[in-house]
């Protein structure tokens, strides 16, 4: 309460009061009686109003007279008037929803995103956003579940599929061809050695001898074993076999082409052999074990997450990363006139669902908080609010009654 109103309203009265009594001698004169009639009906007035002022508040001094301590005995209804005014006009679902669906949440917040990217404050909590994100992965439970749909997926590859695609690989590639020309080198290089010329004749001499014959036969085995040693038709088998060997590497040769034809179609068959398709379906079951698969994810991604983790802390990591791709997405949400309009339905559907399930945690608000205050704490804040005007109240009784009462004097003066 203001001490001034208090003050000038106390004077008020004590004026009304002091004339009273300084004219009670003269009262008997023209002039003596009219001004006791005002200074009267002053005092009557400024006593009035100061009694209707404390009554709202307490009982006047101190006495329980009915109908006084206004506030204190209807603290009940007055809280409750002042929850429903609150809940139903001042802040009702209506007024709220209608402020509410004014503005453009979507498109204020966009561009308050935009407007803030180059913060300073926003890069650092981007970059600690990205940090916990990479510290709240559980390598430990992360690794079981991504080696066993690797599992999965491994078994679950059509081995047909995969033997026909290799294939089809060795055969477009030229593979077959270069494959051809690696053994035929390695032969090559086998068959043109003094030893092996040694070794293949008397493999065929041995086996001359070992021929079973009579007669004309025999007579000419024999004869043509004496003309011959290991050398001589060693090195007869031994050009044989390079001159079969230079055929076979020479490109379009018949020969050449009959066997890379015949790989060909043997490489084909694969996919259709049932026993080989066992075999490897079986190394398809065994293989994460043969490889250390779980051991090797597991390092692989521990890997990662350190380089993630590393990458992270670089300085240009949001600039440079991040930001671009947070502006190009807020440049096509922004663009995309039918997603913003679908964004702020959402939105307003969502605060609508919200603002229906809480309003009335409005008025249990303001009660709660009117509940917390004694008596007299809100006796006083209402006297602070409200006080300099009932005050003036008291001084408006005061200066009224006079005027009346002068009024009233002059009256009966007349009459």
């Amino acid at each position: 309460m203001k001490k001034e109103a208090k003050y000038i309203a106390t004077v008020s009265l004590g004026v009304m009061g002091a004339g009273f009594l300084a004219t009670l001698p003269v009262s008997s004169t023209i002039w003596g009686g009219f001004l006791q009639g005002g200074f009267e009906a002053g005092v009557v007035g400024g006593l009035a109003d100061w009694f209707a002022v404390s009554a709202l508040f307490r009982h006047p001094l101190g006495i329980p007279i009915p109908h006084t301590a206004l506030l204190p005995k209807n603290r009940d209804k007055i809280t409750k008037a002042l929850v429903s005014t609150v809940e139903n006009e001042l802040l009702s679902k209506e007024t709220i929803r209608a402020r509410l669906q004014q503005i453009r949440f979507l498109e204020r917040g966009l561009a308050i995103a935009e407007t803030n990217l180059d913060n300073a404050a926003v890069h650092k909590g981007l970059t600690t956003l990205a940090k916990q994100a990479l510290s709240a992965i559980d390598l430990e439970k992360l690794t079981p579940l991504i080696a066993e749909e690797m599992h999965k997926a491994l078994q679950d590859v059509d081995t047909g599929k995969l033997v026909r695609a290799l294939a089809d690989t060795v055969i477009q590639g030229g593979y077959d061809g270069k494959t051809f020309d690696f053994v035929i080198d390695k032969v090559e290089a086998w068959a043109i050695k003094a030893e092996t010329r040694d070794q293949l004749g008397a493999m065929a001499l041995k086996a001359f001898e070992g021929l079973q014959s009579n007669g004309f036969m025999a007579f000419a085995v024999n004869a043509f074993l004496g003309m011959v040693n290991e050398e001589k038709i060693g090195g007869i088998i031994q050009n044989f076999v390079l001159s079969y060997i230079e055929q076979m590497r020479t490109k379009n040769h018949p020969r050449r082409e009959s066997v890379l034809s015949f790989i060909r179609s043997e490489l084909k068959k694969l996919e259709r052999n049932p026993k080989l398709l066992a075999e490897l379906d079986s190394l398809k079951s065994k293989l994460p074990d043969m490889l250390d698969l779980d051991e090797k994810l597991a390092g692989l991604l521990e890997r990662l997450k350190t380089k993630a983790e590393n990458f992270v802390d670089q300085p240009d990591f949001v600039p440079g990363y991040v930001l671009p791709i947070v502006r190009k997405m807020l440049r096509s949400i922004q663009e995309n006139a039918d997603m913003i309009e679908r964004g702020e339905h959402f939105i307003q559907d969502q605060i609508a669902a919200y603002l229906e399930q809480n309003h009335s945690k409005i008025g249990q608000l303001v009660k709660e908080n009117l509940d917390k205050l004694t008596n007299e704490k809100l006796t006083q804040l209402m006297e602070d609010k409200l006080g300099p005007d009932l005050q003036w109240i008291r001084v408006n009784g005061a200066i009224c009654g006079f005027i009346i009462g002068l009024g009233l004097a002059g009256l009966k003066m007349l009459f």
